[in-house]
This record gives structure tokens, sequence and C-alpha cells, in this order.
């Protein structure tokens, strides 16, 4: 039988959401992390903007592989060493078995990728950002200059899809505020 760790580490490596720009647009760097060795595994470690605030690094992650391990998984930051989905919870916590996790999981790359190909429909193929700042770029640029009825039609679909995917992300993998 199969531990509770080994089942979430299998749900992880389906998985990906939590580093590959689906849920997250970047990482907050806590005060334990080390902003330097970071950079030098080859994060994209952005400063503080203000006072008060944290250093980041942009989803999708650099160090996630295509086989959804982490390169630095033993360095890794402290709010991603934190982290567990719902999905992740729900399993190790025996409320839902790891077949009906894993069909969720699935719902949720299906819904993003339905997302990933009206961006690129739309001109935005940079697989580089995460899902929300490129649709967020995309609604601005298209608020100010949409010259045709095929484009706004393909941007319905987009801000639907997008929707949906947010409800599922939303209800099935963010934790509950205070959690």
């Amino acid at each position: 039988m199969p531990t509770n760790r080994s089942l979430g580490e299998q749900l992880c490596l389906h998985c990906g959401l939590c580093c590959n720009g689906v849920l997250f647009k970047d990482v907050e760097l806590q005060a334990g992390d080390d902003s330097l060795q970071l950079a030098s595994a080859g994060l994209p470690v952005r400063p503080a903007r203000s006072a008060g605030a944290r250093q980041k690094f942009s989803q999708p992650c650099a160090a996630l592989c295509a086989d959804n391990r982490c390169r630095i998984y033993s360095d890794r930051p402290e709010r991603c060493r934190e982290f567990e989905c719902v999905q992740l919870k729900s399993v190790q916590a025996g409320e839902i078995d790891p077949a009906t996790a894993l069909r969720t999981i699935e719902r949720a790359r299906q819904g993003a990728d339905r997302v990933r190909s009206l961006l690129r429909r739309l001109g935005d193929a940079n697989e580089d950002v995460a899902l929300s700042v490129r649709f967020n770029r995309l609604k601005r640029r298209l608020e100010r200059d949409c010259r045709n009825d095929e484009t706004a039609e393909n941007f319905a679909h987009l801000t639907l899809a997008v929707h949906e995917l947010s409800l599922l992300l939303s209800t099935k993998f963010y934790p509950e505020p205070g959690a």
C-alpha cells in the first residue's frame, strides 16, 4: 500500500500546476531564502520594488523540468516547501482517492491547455509567462485595439476558458484562506 507521501509525490509529478504558471504568477521569497543561491541556480530573482516588499521570481519556474520534477528541490524556497494544494491535502487526509484527484488535475491541465491555445491564436505565444499575466496583458491590448469580429469572438472564448479554469482552480486547488 503506498504511503500518503508517495501518493502525494505521484500527484505532484502528474500535476505541476503550482510551478508552471497556472496557479501562481510569481513566488515571493521569505526571510530564510537565499536569493543569491536561488539566482545562481537559474531562478530570475527580482529585487523588491518598495520598502517592506520581498524579492520574487516569476512563474513558470525556471527550475521546473519537463517531468514536473524540480531541479533545485532540496534547495527550493520556503513558499514552495510549504505549499500544498487542496487536491494533495484531500488525498493525504483520505477525503478523496488518488484517481479522483488525478481526474481533477487532468481537467485543470486541459483547461490550461485550452487557455494557452486561445492565447496563441490571439497572438501571445510567450510560454515563459504565467497564464494570468498573459491573459491580462492581452486583455489590455485588445481593449485598446480590437480590430475585427474574429478577434473579438476568440477573445470571448478565451475569457470563458479563463473563467472556467479560475473556478476550478479556486475550488479544487487553492487552500481556504487562513488554512
